[in-house]
């Protein structure tokens, strides 16, 4: 534990010199309602939301997450039992936490208030796949809220993370559900465009395969607007939710594009997924500068070719996840930024080059990136054995094209839904994170349930984040940040395309990220107020849950303030007595 004496020594001096506000006729939050032995503004319990769970987008409980298994000798718990715990909390807002925590580019760290210490935030992905991995390697049964089979049933069309994670919460409150997916297998861009090297096909299909077992039936090869109707299935079910994802890739629009060595990204994933042997030759370009493009180009440099990414912005607006575009750059991926084709150049039936033009940022377009401006007099051609255009997806509406709108987009109401009992989620609305998507998923889900049990979707209170302003930061001692194990750069491209790279955390470091959440906005029963209160107004209850292990006594506390000074993590603030 590091020295926090010449912090103690500031609080303590507080505490034996502290005395009587004087009277005055001071109004609002600075009133002194009653003197002596009863209360001036006095300590409120706040639970306040910590800003890792306000950067995720599917809502994740992360400070709990940490904070039950950093917790466990206190609260008398063997490590084994606060591991399942932790595993627990986590599927209460997503069936994926081996999947996230290595596909997610973890914006919850980025909130992190740990940031504002020198040595960094949390490590929430790598906890995350280690609590994940865990519960897959115990076997780990997902609980249901309701033992009750509910008399509605409801259809889910898409069995990617939004689809699947609407079921999943559907399930979990007893409701009859069937999963209809168009592919063979189960997992959306999750299997057909995120290579195995990142995302293992076993991690996958394990925490599919935990959906399942809540009773939620998943039928594949099964294409709404195909093989079965949108309408027969609104007569067969009491709501539905369209998670189709954006599996149509855009084109290019150039003439050439027709050549047989141009395969667009989302189809040459869709070949390397599926075990398709792709002539790529040895110089390899590909246009675009989204994940999929990224995807693409690590697979194709895995395959032994040279590869070469043209995107017509610059590195600040390309939209690929920042970590997969320094990963490209590792791997000897050439980026060549500013750059935007204008033709192909075909030979008997072959693409064997791109002219390209050099390109300028102008103005911002609508979407809020720099209009990309070609430059006079500055193309050049760049040749190719293999073309991979990857600059969008789309999705393929089939008999949903009835809820699209003028611009080809769906746009749902505030309950999520697009008509009276058909809501919709994930990339279908616009591409975006796996956590979004599920985030999207388990919405529409609650959504569905107040409809169909006829109630209203209850209004959250809003409740107050706490920054590192609200926090008595030098509290907290130095704990350097645990990276976990990486393959070394020089074997990367020598293991095939299941070889993942990133080995996880040890049991060792996940402890140790566990002990570095600040637990930002809830009690973690540090007793500083316990230990500074002047009056002994203090009590302790450590067998209640996180949170309500102390108590004030109202009838010895004067409001001096100390106890709310002394909180590292921001959950005791002074308040008035009618806010008690």
């Amino acid at each position: 534990m590091s020295d926090k004496s010449d912090q103690a020594s500031v609080i303590l001096a507080s505490a034996v010199n502290w005395k009587f506000p004087a009277f005055s006729e001071e109004s609002g939050i600075d009133k002194v309602v009653a003197f002596g032995d009863s209360s001036h503004k006095c300590p409120v319990y706040v639970q306040s939301l910590p800003p890792c769970t306000v950067g995720c987008p599917a809502g994740n409980d992360i400070r709990t997450w940490l904070t039950t298994v950093q917790l466990s000798e206190l609260k008398g718990r063997s490590r084994e039992e606060s591991f399942e715990l932790a595993w627990h909390e986590a599927s209460k807002t997503t069936p994926f936490p081996a999947v996230c925590g290595r596909v997610c580019p973890y914006p919850c760290e980025t909130a992190c208030n740990r940031i504002e210490k020198v040595d960094g935030a949390v490590n929430i992905h790598a906890f995350e796949r280690w609590i994940g991995d865990y519960g897959i390697e115990h076997g780990l049964k997902h609980r249901r809220l309701s033992q009750v089979i509910r008399d509605k049933k409801v259809a889910v069309i898409g069995a990617g993370p939004a689809g699947l994670s609407c079921a999943f919460q559907l399930a979990r409150h007893g409701y009859p559900v069937t999963v209809f997916e168009a592919f063979a297998e189960t997992g959306g861009m999750l299997r057909y465009g995120i290579p195995a090297y990142k995302l293992p096909r076993a991690v996958l299909d394990a925490e599919v395969a935990a959906i399942s077992e809540m009773g939620v039936e998943i039928i594949c090869n099964t294409i709404i607007g195909n093989d079965r109707g949108l309408d027969a299935l609104q007569d067969e079910f009491d709501a539905l939710f369209i998670g189709i994802g954006a599996h149509r890739e855009l084109r290019l629009g150039l003439e050439g594009e027709e050549a047989y060595n141009v395969i667009s990204g989302v189809r040459f994933l869709n070949m390397i997924h599926f075990g398709t042997m792709v002539e790529l030759g040895n110089k390899v370009v590909i246009i675009g500068g989204g994940d999929s493009s990224i995807s693409a180009a690590r697979v194709a440099r895995r395959l032994g070719a040279e590869v070469t990414i043209l995107y017509r912005r610059s590195r600040a607006e390309m939209p690929a996840i920042k970590q997969e575009i320094e990963a490209a750059l590792a791997e000897d991926i050439e980026i060549q930024f500013l750059v935007a084709p204008v033709a192909i150049e075909v030979r008997d039936g072959r693409a064997i080059s791109v002219e390209c033009r050099k390109m300028e940022l102008g103005e911002p377009d609508e979407s809020g990136r720099r209009r990309p401006i070609p430059i006079a007099g500055s193309t050049f051609r760049e040749q190719c054995t293999t073309l991979i255009p990857a600059i969008g997806q789309r999705p393929r509406w089939r008999d949903a094209k009835r809820y699209v709108d003028d611009t080809n987009q769906l746009k749902p109401n505030e309950d999520m839904a697009v008509d009276d009992g058909v809501y919709v989620g994930g990339d279908t609305l616009s591409l975006g994170l796996v956590t979004t998507a599920i985030g999207e998923g388990r919405k529409a889900a609650e959504r569905m349930i107040a409809r169909m049990e006829g109630e209203k979707i209850s209004i959250q209170e809003v409740v107050p984040i706490v920054g590192p302003e609200k926090m008595r930061l030098d509290y907290y001692g130095k704990k350097v940040r645990n990276r976990g194990s990486y393959l070394p750069e020089s074997q990367r491209l020598t293991g095939g395309l299941e070889l993942e790279l990133n080995a996880g955390m040890s049991k060792e470091q996940f402890l140790a990220e566990a002990d570095r959440c600040m637990s930002c906005g809830l009690c973690f029963e540090c007793r500083q107020c316990l230990i500074f209160c002047p009056q002994e107004a203090i009590v302790e209850y450590p067998q209640n849950s996180i949170g309500e292990a102390m108590y004030t006594k109202y009838n010895k506390c004067v409001g001096c303030h100390i106890c709310a000074q002394a909180c590292p993590c921001g959950f005791i603030q002074m308040g008035m007595g009618d806010v008690l």
